[in-house]
């Protein structure tokens, strides 16, 4: 993929990581299917990306509900002709709390919007992609997949981790189709807003090169969908300022 006449789908590209990644992608002249349960953020977007070139196209959907999902994709690729990347970033923090006293609906929401909705978007371009020989799959997961953190509560941790899992099996499950998925694990952006300030402060001192923003996130999407990242599959790519390093 050389950027030229791609068609990226992003689910949650109205929020802070997402919107920066949509704006990198029609930087590069990628079309974006812009998906976002957030109808006037979306519109927001889509007139921010007059200036930036490539082409736009926005689709309201909840990503937790499998049915729209489905239908979502299918829409994207009537619009546009095809899908050759799923960026998913789509996803919610968590405030910390003690595990054994958070609701079991509070677990349930976050498994649900943090890991099945990543499952649903998957699934749900995955048929086309291998009919067609070729696909991209980049999942957003976080540090806090691999390093859990207190600023995080447990159900959000696990939701990470389950994203890194997804995309290792899926990788040696696809292999030989054409299809590459890998996970990008950021580590603090700044977009988030379930953290105190003094837990954020906290949050950022383990950080060695500090908190880096959404821009690097979007960068490593680039690199996963260019050149560079045609002999990568099965990958979880730290973008955490050297919190993580394995």
């Amino acid at each position: 993929m050389n950027g030229i006449g791609n068609v990226v789908l992003l689910t949650g590209a109205a929020g802070g990581i997402g919107r920066s990644i949509a704006h990198a992608l029609l930087g590069a002249e990628v079309s974006v299917v812009a998906v976002d349960r957030d109808r006037a953020r979306l519109a927001l977007l889509a007139a921010a990306a007059e200036s930036l070139g490539g082409r736009i196209e926005t689709l309201v959907c909840d990503v937790t509900n499998q049915p729209a999902v489905e239908a979502t994709a299918e829409a994207a690729i009537a619009t546009m002709g095809r899908i050759d990347a799923l960026i998913h970033c789509a996803g919610k923090d968590a405030p910390s709390g003690r595990a054994w006293e958070e609701s079991a609906e509070h677990w349930r929401d976050i498994i649900d919007v943090d890991l099945n909705a990543v499952w649903w978007s998957t699934r749900a371009v995955l048929p086309h992609m291998i009919s067609r020989g070729s696909g991209r799959i980049i999942l957003i997961s976080s540090v806090a997949g691999r390093i859990p953190t207190g600023g995080a509560s447990v159900a959000y941790n696990t939701a990470k981790a389950g994203i890194n899992g997804l995309t290792i099996a899926l990788s040696a499950q696809v292999e030989g189709s054409g299809v590459l998925v890998n996970a990008i694990a950021p580590g603090p952006t700044g977009t988030g807003t379930a953290m105190t300030s003094t837990e954020r402060v906290a949050y950022r001192a383990m950080y060695p090169l500090g908190e880096g923003g959404p821009e690097p996130v979007a960068r490593a999407c680039l690199y996963l969908l260019g050149p560079g990242g045609d002999w990568v599959s099965g990958s979880i790519l730290n973008v955490s300022g050297g919190r993580y390093r394995g």
